[in-house]
Order: structure tokens, then C-alpha cells, then sequence
């Protein structure tokens, strides 16, 4: 079975093309994203991205953390617009898809991939941070910009992982500098329920952050750094954002059989 292997700011995903073929509706089993997306005895990847056809719309994404669990994934939904855009005949700027959290969209604005994500829950301080929903579910953290490259972030983010608050699904945890560096971006990290790690980016933790600035200090554009990469986050309404980044697409392989 063929694969792509994309990167996505940092976050990186196998690409599963079931568009044609008789492999429509088939999904691999936990245990198989599992062994791909593990980086020693597989291919490595932060997930598993799958398109397939679907009516009405350019295609169907689905995202599988390396637990097997479905979920929704900003920076995947990145690279899979470029990585579908890649596989035309004709490349097109612009793309309608369904994924999890359900309709989206897709552009190309300076050679950069941009998709839309919606804000689902607004944010909501709580007495552990700043909560919000953008297709997954996120908690925000201020911290001093000097502060956040050498801070402990699995000590405070494996508990609120876990914290009844947030049950049965849990939440992402991303502490995110209060002030921008000389460069206007904000400096975040994130640690990914699903992943269960700090993974070098994530997407939706990013548009998170975003609703939460404009929540608190306003605006409609922002600029981030995380330690995979650049991404900017622009609001087309107060539920709607652009999420936009580099995308690259390393390499392809085959997944032999077991």
C-alpha cells in the first residue's frame, strides 16, 4: 500500500490515498496506525490522514492519532489539501471537504495551503486555563515568553490531559507566550491527547490560541512559532478562522505487508 509522508509545520502525517480502488470505507486497525506512526519501528508521524471520495464535496478527510483514535487535526487538514492538490492532473487554488468536526474549506494563498476552522466553543476561563474549541478540544495557558522554552510542560500538561473537567474527552494543553518576539509571532508549545506528547506543532492548539488573544486583547490576525515551524491565523468571523503554514511532502513509500 502506497503512502505519502507530509509535513505540516513540524507535525508530520502518513498520507493514505483511498480515493479509488476497493478500498472505500476501509480503515486500518488501531494496532496498525499504531506500529506506522511509531518512530522506531515504523514510518514515525504525529497521525494517519485518510482521502476518499464523498458527494457533494471534493473529498472526505479522516485523521487517526497514533492511538487509533479519529479525530480532528488543523495542520492535517493542511496537509491533505496540499497533498490532494499535489494528485490533479491540474492543481486547483481551492477545495470543499468534510472531516470530522464537518464542512470545511480549502485555498492556496502565497504557495501556502489555508484551510478553515471553526471556533466551537468559545473561549471560557477556567480555574486551569482558557478553554476553547476549534474541531478538537484545547486549554490555553499564558506564560512569559522567557519563561516557555525551558518550562516543564509534560508536568503540567499530563494531569489537565486527564482532569475530570475535562471528561471523557479530555483536552490539548498549549502554553502560549504572553507577549510576541521581534518577529510579531507569539512562541507556543502543545502537548496532543491522542499523540499523549508535545508534538512540534498543532494547528487547531494554534487557531485555539488565536480565538483566546482576540477574546482577551482583540484583533483578527496573529502570527505563531512553534518549535516545527511559522503558521498565521486570520478571523473571517468570530467562529471562522483561516488557518495558513508551510506544508512539504518529503517523501513517498510503500507499506509492505505483515
Amino acid at each position: 500500500m502506497e503512502f505519502a509522508k507530509l509535513d505540516a509545520s513540524g507535525n508530520d502525517f502518513i498520507g493514505l490515498d483511498l480515493r479509488q480502488g476497493d478500498r472505500k470505507g476501509w480503515r486500518p486497525t488501531a494496532s496498525q496506525v499504531a506500529q506506522w506512526c511509531h518512530r522506531r519501528h515504523g514510518i514515525g508521524a504525529d497521525g494517519v490522514l485518510l482521502i476518499e471520495q464523498a458527494e457533494g464535496v471534493d473529498y472526505a478527510l479522516t485523521f487517526l492519532n497514533p492511538d487509533g483514535t479519529e479525530a480532528f487535526c488543523g495542520n492535517g487538514a493542511r496537509a491533505a489539501f496540499a497533498w490532494w492538490r499535489s494528485l490533479l492532473e491540474e492543481p486547483l487554488n481551492e477545495a470543499r471537504f468534510t472531516a470530522m468536526d464537518g464542512a470545511h474549506e480549502g485555498h492556496w494563498l502565497h504557495e501556502e495551503p489555508c484551510v478553515d476552522l471553526r471556533v466551537h466553543h468559545a473561549p471560557k476561563d477556567t480555574e486551569h486555563g482558557t478553554y476553547v474549541h476549534t474541531g478538537t478540544e484545547h486549554l490555553v495557558v499564558g506564560l512569559p515568553k522567557e519563561d516557555l522554552v525551558e518550562f516543564n510542560l509534560l508536568e503540567l500538561a499530563i494531569p489537565l490531559r486527564h482532569h475530570p473537567d475535562f471528561a471523557p474527552q479530555g483536552v490539548n494543553v498549549n502554553v502560549v507566550a504572553t507577549e510576541t518576539d521581534a518577529e510579531g509571532r507569539y512562541a507556543m508549545r502543545t502537548f496532543e491527547k491522542g499523540v499523549e506528547a508535545e508534538t512540534m506543532s498543532c494547528g487547531s492548539g494554534t487557531v485555539a490560541a488565536a480565538a483566546v488573544l482576540r477574546w482577551s486583547m482583540g484583533g483578527d490576525a496573529f502570527k505563531f512559532r512553534s518549535p516545527g515551524g511559522t503558521m498565521g491565523v486570520v478571523f473571517a468571523a468570530k467562529d471562522r478562522a483561516w488557518l495558513s503554514g508551510p506544508v512539504e511532502m518529503p517523501f513517498r513509500g510503500a507499506i509492505l505487508p505483515q
